[in-house]
């Protein structure tokens, strides 16, 4: 069966192989008959029978030196989060929060090659590690996902299992935007003395709808008093992305100030007096981001654009406006255009 198809050494040390082995010819039919089954080729074709094993026996040694160029799951997670050890503090932060949980949670995974690791694992790890909240197990996947295409790029696998995992939905709470009352009682506390710093970042959160991380990297370098717009650079953004929202309302009030460039617009003790100023303000209770959500909802009350709001909030589309920011029901027209047209 195999005496004119391959070179006399090689079938010498298949010979020697063979009784090194003590496999007697019944077993090799036994193995071939088997393998046919297996792969679905009649038994009188030997000669695909023989194709095909080659193939199988090909594969096998690519697949072993494939495995021997991967690295451990535990490694690529560590090289993944040093590849990005440029990116912003707190993403930085976030980084290294998931790929420690993971490392001390599932030791068993730790030193399994990467491309050894399937769909089922990562879900697993998934719901072991972050299941406790739908909001975080939308984020660690997205980082798991990123460990992998890390791994592509590296030619430590080939696929990404986590792609073929779906998220729980999350069900975020309905956000009311700030009354009147509310933001002038905001606005009032921020006029005192020990909290006056924080005046200006407020207006660009309210008025302007900066995010709160963005509004603590901007400086007054970025407000355009000849333009009246505030730049968010890529640098300041939270997106990457750079955009220049117009200064309306109480935001105006910047083009008044004369700041050195270079200096950061929200005071460096952002948190302490952050705290104090919404305690002052006779908040008890503060549903996070609220003051953004509270200009998305005044903005397309009053200019009815939901494109020119997305292009201002940074957001990629619309979809997130639609379905989380907007509550249009709490403010009249007449609000929101006091809103924006008071000063």
């Amino acid at each position: 069966m195999m005496n004119e198809a391959i070179p006399l050494s090689n079938e010498t040390l298949a010979i020697q192989l063979v009784e090194k082995l003590s496999v007697s010819p019944t077993d090799i039919m036994r193995l071939f008959i088997e393998f046919a089954e297996i792969a679905s080729v009649t038994a009188s074709d030997k000669e695909s029978i023989i194709n095909a094993f080659r193939r199988v026996v090909h594969t096998g040694v690519n697949g072993i030196a494939e495995m021997d160029k991967s690295v451990s799951f535990e490694t690529a997670i560590m090289e993944s989060v040093q590849a990005r050890w440029n990116r912003r503090p707190s993403t930085v932060a976030d980084l290294r929060s998931y790929s420690k949980r993971i490392v001390q949670k599932l030791a068993s995974l730790q030193q399994t090659p990467l491309r050894c690791i399937t769909s089922e694992q990562c879900l697993q790890l998934l719901q072991r590690c972050f299941g406790y909240s739908p909001h975080v197990f939308r984020k660690a996947k997205a980082f798991l996902h990123s460990v992998f295409s890390f791994g592509i790029r590296r030619g430590w696998c080939n696929t990404n299992p986590v792609k073929a995992l779906e998220s729980p939905p999350v069900y975020e709470e309905r956000i009311i935007p700030l009354t009147s009352t509310q933001i002038r009682a905001l606005m009032r506390a921020c006029r005192e003395d020990d909290l006056v710093t924080m005046l200006p970042a407020i207006q660009l959160l309210l008025w302007c709808g900066v995010r709160p991380g963005e509004v603590q990297r901007l400086r007054w370098g970025d407000i355009d008093k000849r333009e009246k717009v505030v730049y968010i650079e890529g640098r300041v953004s939270k997106t990457g992305g750079p955009r220049a929202v117009p200064l309306r309302g109480q935001a105006l009030q910047l083009i008044g100030y004369n700041r050195p460039s270079g200096e950061l617009i929200a005071p460096r003790n952002w948190i302490r007096l952050w705290r104090r100023l919404r305690l002052r303000a006779g908040f008890k209770r503060w549903q996070r981001d609220v003051m953004r959500h509270t200009f998305a909802t005044f903005h397309l009350k009053r200019f009815h654009n939901l494109l020119q709001l997305q292009e201002e909030m940074g957001h990629r589309d619309c979809n997130l406006l639609r379905t989380r920011y907007l509550n249009l029901r709490h403010v009249s027209t007449a609000t929101a255009r006091r809103f924006f047209e008071g000063s």
